[in-house]
């Protein structure tokens, strides 16, 4: 704006020379306000509720917005108080470095479908969630932003560990064949069948976890069956010495189950080679002992208030239960 100063006449005043802003008769308006403060998050929690955050990584967005260590502006048509305590005149330019940024209200969703995970709102990496961001307080509008699932401030994964870690699968069990009984252990160059209890091998999901305005969950289906066996030959009576493993269900095969076994026990051979002879089947070389252990292989799914990722698979063992082995010495028949 233009100023102009008259010199009066000294005879008739006698004071310093007067300026006046030419073309108004309105003060000029006051310097800018500068309001020092820190930058806060109001996420919504697990009821739906705001809980303020104000230790934000520095990598998070809610850092960077509007420039790291920007301060925000606003021009208030009336006066008002900043979150200082300093007040500000209308038409006063307010710059503070306090950043608010409240959650929206988060979209509805259901409980996890833990048969057909991918069934969700989508991908994981594509989720945001919605804030609107106020400069100094939540009275003066400046955006809107979204900010994606992984921000360091609220990233689910977060909680990925803690998960795992209270995740309560059933426990696989080896099928203990009733010849185990009879015969007071397994037989030389007889087929044993290899099977786990069958309500082992069904779609199960962790307890859900609440962080941070998500709702948590592994969801897990078993793909894969296998066993590990160790046999180990009585020394007063060699014979081949084994350790590996018996692959039994293939991965994403659907096995069938009677009401003991899964699978479920066939009619077997009456003898056969010693070693691995054919899926789920081992048959002991000769007399000792043999340690099984059952492996479960499950796809995992991590569930985050609707939206999904795979994870690496997880592998969840039985028990490991130790057979005698030994010959048939007798068999009683009838004529």
């Amino acid at each position: 704006m233009r100023r102009v100063c008259w010199l009066l006449a000294p005879a008739l005043w006698l004071t310093p020379s007067t300026c006046i802003a030419a073309g108004t008769n309105n003060p000029e308006p006051p310097p800018p306000l500068v309001v020092p403060g820190g930058r806060a998050v109001d996420l919504r929690n697990s009821t739906g509720g705001l809980s303020r955050y104000t230790t934000i990584p520095s990598s998070s967005a809610f850092r960077t917005y509007g420039g790291r260590g920007a301060p925000c502006t606003f021009t208030s048509p009336f006066g008002g108080t900043a979150s200082n305590g300093a007040t500000y005149l209308p038409g006063q330019v307010v710059e503070s470095t306090r950043w608010i940024f409240v959650e929206g209200l988060p979209e509805a969703f259901g409980e996890p479908n833990v048969t057909d995970p991918a069934v969700s709102k989508g991908p994981l990496a594509t989720a945001v969630r919605h804030f609107t961001v106020f400069c100094d307080s939540i009275v003066h509008f400046v955006g809107i932003v979204d900010v994606a699932a992984r921000d360091p401030l609220f990233s689910p994964f977060n909680r990925l560990t803690s998960l795992y870690n209270a995740l309560q699968l059933e426990q696989p069990v080896v099928f203990r064949n009733p010849v185990v009984d009879r015969w007071g252990g397994l037989i030389t160059r007889y087929p044993s069948w290899l099977a786990v209890q069958p309500s082992a091998w069904r779609p199960q999901r962790s307890n859900p976890a609440y962080y941070r305005g998500w709702t948590l969950y592994l969801l897990t289906q078993p793909l894969a069956l296998d066993f590990l066996v160790r046999f180990t030959p009585d020394p007063a009576q060699p014979s081949t010495p084994f350790d590996g493993v018996v692959a039994c269900l293939a991965r994403g095969g659907t096995p069938v189950s009677d009401a003991v076994a899964l699978p479920a026990m066939p009619v077997l051979p009456v003898q056969t080679e010693p070693g691995v002879n054919g899926p789920c089947m081992w048959t002991p070389p000769g007399p000792g002992s043999v340690t099984v252990q059952a492996r479960i292989t499950y796809r995992v799914t991590f569930w985050a208030s609707g939206f999904t990722e795979a994870l690496p698979d997880y592998v969840w063992s039985s028990p490991a239960v130790t057979f005698s082995t030994g010959e048939l010495s007798a068999v009683n028949t009838t004529e």
